[in-house]
C-alpha cells in the first residue's frame, strides 16, 4: 500500500479564530460611558470638597469669634481696668492728702481702686500665657506693693503733721506715673491689639471656598452642555437639581458670611475703637487730676505740674472732639456734655493757679476740693461718671457685635454640608440612567 504525503505547501491550514486585541483599562475613559463616569466622579468630588471647605471656613470663623468673646476681650478689658484703676488710685491718694482731714469717701475711693486694680491684675494674669507679658504683670504687681507702702507712709506722716509726708507722696506718684502706669499701658496695648487682630481675622475673604464653589459651578455647566450634546437631551434633571443645590448653598453661605463680616468689622471699627478711646480719656483725666492736686502738695513744683495738666487737658479736648465728630461713635449721647465739663474743669483749675500765684494755697485747695458749681471736683466727678458710662456702654456694644457675628453663622455649617452632599447625590442619580443606556 502506497502512502502519498501531501506537500507541506499545499496542506490546508487549520481554521483559527483571530486573536483578540487587548485594550488597556484606561481606554474605557475615552468612551462615552467612561466620560460620563469621569464627569460624575469629578462633580461628586467637587461637591464633597465644597462641603469640607465651607464647613471648615465657618467653623474657623466661629472659633475665632468665640476666642475673642471668651478669652481675648475679657483679658483686654481686665488690662484696661488695671490701667484705669491705678490712675484713679493715684488721683484719689493725692486728693485725700491735700484734704487734711482725709474725707472718708476719698479714702474709700483710693482703697476701692487699689482693690479693683489687684482684682484686674489677677484676672489678667490668668489669661496670659506668653512669658514677656507674665513678667510685665509681675513687675506691675511688685511695684504696686511698693506704691501702696509709700502711700501709707505718706498718710501716716501727714496725719502726724510731718512735712516729709509730701515727699513720700511725691515719690509714690512718680513711681506710679513713670513706671507702673507705662507698664500697665503696654499691657493694655498688647491685649487690645490681640482683640483687633483676632477680630480682623474673622473678616477675611474665604478665598478657598470661593475658588472651590466657582470651579464646581463652571464644571457643572460644562458637564451639562457636553451631556446635552452627546445624549441629545437638553435637560438632565440630576445635574440641574445639583446645580440648584449648589446655588442655594452659595447664596446662603455667602449671605451669612457677608453679614458676619460686616458685624465683625463694626465691632472692630466702631465698638472696639470707641472703648479704647474712652478708656484713654478716662486714664488721661485721672492723671490730670493727680497733676492738679499734686501742684498743691509739692509747692515750688507748680509750673511743671501745670504744664503737664494743660498738656493732658489739650490732649483730651482733641481726642474728645475727634470722637464726637465721628459718625461711627456709638456713645456720643453719653459723652454729649463731656466737652462742657472739661471746659468747666479747666476754668476751675485756672482759678486754682491764680490763687497759687499769690500764695493763697488755702483758697486754691478749697476750689480743688469744693462742691460748688464752679469748683473743680463737681466737674471732674461728672466727667469721670460720663466716661465710666461710656466705657461700659462701649464694651457692651462690642460684645454684642461679636455675639451677633458668631450667632449668624449658626446652622450654616450643617446647611452647607447637606446641600453640597445633596448636590453630589443628585448628580449621581442624574448620570446613572445615561450610563445604563450604553450597556
Amino acid at each position: 500500500m502506497t502512502v502519498e504525503l501531501t506537500h507541506p505547501s499545499t496542506e490546508p491550514l487549520a481554521s483559527r479564530s483571530p486573536a483578540g486585541v487587548t485594550q488597556p483599562r484606561w481606554a474605557f475613559l475615552w468612551t462615552t460611558p467612561g466620560r460620563i463616569l469621569t464627569i460624575g466622579v469629578i462633580l461628586a468630588a467637587l461637591g464633597v470638597i465644597s462641603a469640607v471647605a465651607t464647613s471648615t471656613t465657618i467653623n474657623e470663623r466661629q472659633q475665632a469669634l468665640t476666642t475673642v468673646l471668651d478669652h481675648t476681650e475679657p483679658l483686654s478689658f481686665a488690662a484696661g481696668q488695671l490701667y484705669t484703676k491705678l490712675s484713679v488710685a493715684d488721683a484719689a491718694a493725692a486728693t485725700a492728702f491735700i484734704a487734711g482731714a482725709e474725707p472718708r469717701p476719698v479714702r474709700q475711693r483710693y482703697e476701692q481702686s487699689i482693690t479693683d486694680a489687684a482684682l484686674a491684675l489677677t484676672r489678667a494674669s490668668g489669661g496670659l500665657t506668653d512669658q514677656p507679658m507674665q513678667e510685665l504683670l509681675g513687675r506691675i504687681n511688685a511695684n504696686l506693693a511698693v506704691y501702696t507702702g509709700l502711700i501709707e507712709t505718706a498718710r501716716t506722716n501727714n496725719r502726724a503733721g510731718n512735712p516729709v509726708g509730701s515727699s513720700y507722696l511725691a515719690e509714690a506718684s512718680a513711681l506710679m506715673q513713670e513706671t507702673i502706669l507705662p507698664d500697665a499701658q503696654l499691657l493694655y496695648q498688647q491685649t487690645s491689639g490681640r482683640v483687633e487682630a483676632e477680630t480682623t481675622a474673622s473678616t477675611r475673604m474665604p478665598a478657598p471656598v470661593i475658588l472651590v464653589l466657582a470651579s464646581t459651578i463652571v464644571f457643572g455647566l460644562f458637564a451639562h452642555r457636553w451631556l446635552a450634546r452627546r445624549t441629545r437631551r437638553r435637560v438632565n434633571v440630576g445635574l440641574v437639581a445639583g446645580g440648584l443645590a449648589i446655588m442655594v448653598m452659595v447664596v446662603w453661605v455667602g449671605t451669612v458670611l457677608a453679614v458676619s463680616t460686616a458685624t465683625s468689622r463694626k465691632a472692630q471699627d466702631t465698638s472696639a475703637d470707641s472703648l479704647k478711646t474712652i478708656t484713654n480719656l478716662a486714664i488721661t483725666a485721672q492723671q490730670a487730676r493727680a497733676d492738679e492736686t499734686l501742684s498743691l502738695i509739692r509747692r515750688g513744683d507748680e509750673t511743671v505740674r501745670k504744664q503737664s495738666y494743660y498738656q493732658r487737658i489739650d490732649t483730651m479736648q482733641q481726642q474728645l472732639s475727634t470722637y464726637l465728630d465721628s459718625n461711627r461713635s456709638p456713645e456720643r449721647a453719653a459723652l454729649g456734655d463731656a466737652e462742657t465739663l472739661l471746659s468747666k474743669w479747666r476754668a476751675a483749675d485756672e482759678r486754682i493757679n491764680a490763687y497759687i500765684s499769690v500764695g493763697n494755697y488755702q483758697a486754691a485747695t478749697q476750689v480743688a476740693l469744693g462742691t460748688g458749681e464752679d469748683d473743680s471736683t463737681p466737674a471732674f466727678d461728672k466727667l469721670e461718671q460720663a466716661l465710666d458710662e461710656g466705657i461700659r456702654a462701649s464694651r457692651d456694644q462690642l460684645r454684642s457685635d461679636i455675639v451677633n457675628a458668631r450667632r449668624v453663622l449658626s446652622g450654616a455649617t450643617v446647611g452647607g454640608v447637606v446641600l453640597s452632599l445633596s448636590a453630589a447625590l443628585a448628580v449621581a442619580l442624574g448620570l446613572w440612567p445615561r450610563m445604563n443606556e450604553y450597556r
